[in-house]
């Protein structure tokens, strides 16, 4: 068959297009002016990247430019960028801008819409002075790489005149607004995004070692370090659901020192409790969990705040981000104190970039530890000591149903939300439950059964982050008991 002269023609535009396509400037979107497609999201950090993916699905290829308010010179990676993000390219050769925050968490998903908080959002991606630009690209896939922009300035979207949304058109959520014992029904509409997010009971360093010889693993601290220096899974110390409910509820048991579960080690040892604030999805999981709050309705109970505080015994530590629990607990290891609280299991000891924030581990939970079985075969060297340690995809006990600690994230629309902001969400929901690439699914996150993905369920050469697809669901109700089938 031979092709026309035009079709010929059609076909070298297209591929020399495609050949020359750049990265987004700031130049091209302020000439843009008004064409460009803009809206803004808000709410969970853990699946960041993810988020991210699921917009550049139908950006023209090599149009992606990423901007964040991180100072590092070295966070390329949304995800690993801080609270404040935003994504441009080109769709069929139209200029979007996607806002992304995630500071304070899920509840300001809703935050906006329901009680008019204001946020902050990165400002004047228009305008290159406000950003520094840096020499390294993000590898989206091979052959497609996307320029990064860093230390861009942010303010509060409704005060900043830069053309830019004043309001979030809506975001996605650790869990639904019903945690958050809040209704959202008269202002938008929530949707399951069909991805879980498993979380895990941290501790300082110092109290899983000592956890260990309590529970008889090790003789002592320093055969532990010595026998168990890269931390194995299968060798973690455990806690049950009741015993860290005894923590962390207020008013409860476990609260004047750690002896009820490290015997006379733990006599007269402070507790740390690092929790995170109300807003937070990590909290409100842990509620939902833990303290069966508001699942139980009157029968569950309140967690421990700040007001909870018991002097020389009882410490509590409340922030607003997991890089603060981070460094709360590295705080306390390094004191000699014993930290305890939930983080989501995104987050890995093993590749912490500075030691303020390394000194936590993960403990089994009822006897399940969250990365069992989930080394992929690779190893790395840890930036913080040098460690040469197996990665771990935190979610094999997950997807079998024996890890229980999981929530499934719920997506949200706002009925103030602008015509792009409304399309794009539910793409990128859409997107999380069956991503474009399933070796893009994040550490710690898990892919519904009802989310149609076409991921190997099994361990595979091709794909050596499986398992990826549950095999069960909660159904979008977070207080339901997920079921297998």
């Amino acid at each position: 068959m031979k092709f026309s002269q035009i079709a010929l023609a059609v076909a070298s535009t297209l591929i020399a297009a495609q050949a020359f396509a750049a990265p987004v400037t700031p130049a091209e979107i302020a000439a843009a002016g008004a064409s460009v497609q803009k809206t803004w999201i808000s709410g969970a950090s853990a699946p960041t990247y993810n988020i991210f993916r699921g917009f550049t699905i139908g950006c023209d290829a090599n149009t992606v430019t990423i901007f964040h308010n991180s100072a590092t010179t070295t966070a390329i990676k949304p995800g690993s960028t801080g609270d404040y993000n935003a994504y441009a390219c080109k769709r069929g050769g139209v200029i979007s801008v996607l806002y992304s925050t995630t500071a304070n968490g899920s509840f300001n998903a809703y935050a906006p819409h329901i009680d008019g908080v204001q946020l902050s959002r990165i400002r004047n991606v228009a305008t290159a002075a406000s950003c520094v630009k840096q020499a390294s690209q993000l590898t989206i896939e091979p052959g497609n790489n996307a320029d990064v922009y860093r230390a861009c300035a942010i303010g509060v979207g409704a005060t900043v005149a830069d053309g830019a949304p004043t309001l979030p058109a809506g975001g996605f959520s650790d869990v639904e607004a019903g945690l958050f014992e809040r209704d959202v029904s008269t202002v938008g509409t929530e949707a399951d995004a069909n991805v879980g997010q498993a979380f895990g009971v941290a501790v300082s360093t110092n109290l899983y070692r000592a956890l260990q010889v309590a529970q008889g693993k090790y003789a002592s601290v320093a055969a532990a370090n010595a026998a168990d220096p890269v931390f194995t899974p299968e060798n973690a110390p455990n806690i049950s659901s009741a015993q860290y409910t005894s923590i962390i509820a207020q008013g409860s048991g476990y609260q004047t020192d750690w002896s009820p579960i490290l015997g006379a080690a733990g006599n007269g040892k402070k507790i740390v409790l690092v929790r995170r604030v109300d807003t937070s999805g990590t909290q409100a999981s842990s509620n939902a969990h833990f303290l069966q709050k508001p699942c139980a309705g009157a029968n569950g109970l309140s967690p421990a705040g700040l007001a909870d505080a018991i002097p020389g015994s009882f410490e509590i530590s409340e922030q607003s981000g997991t890089s603060g629990v981070k460094a709360a607990m590295t705080t306390a290891n390094n004191a000699g104190d014993f930290a305890i609280g939930v983080m989501s299991l995104e987050n890995d000891w093993r590749r912490e970039t500075g030691a303020a924030n390394a000194q936590y581990r993960f403990l089994k939970l009822d006897g399940v530890h969250p990365e069992a079985g989930s080394s992929d075969g690779t190893t790395f060297v840890t930036p913080v000591g040098g460690l040469t340690v197996n990665n771990y995809t935190a979610r094999k006990t997950t997807v079998d149903g024996d890890y229980r600690f999981h929530m499934e994230l719920k997506s949200f629309v706002a009925n103030t939300a602008d015509t792009f902001g409304s399309a794009l969400i539910p793409e990128i929901a859409a997107s999380l439950g069956n991503p474009v690439d399933c070796a893009d699914v994040s550490r710690g996150l898990t892919l519904n059964p009802l989310g149609g993905s076409v991921c190997n369920v099994a361990p595979a050469t091709s794909l050596p982050n499986a398992p990826f697809v549950e095999k069960g669901t909660r159904f979008g109700n977070n207080c339901k008991v997920p079921q297998l089938f």
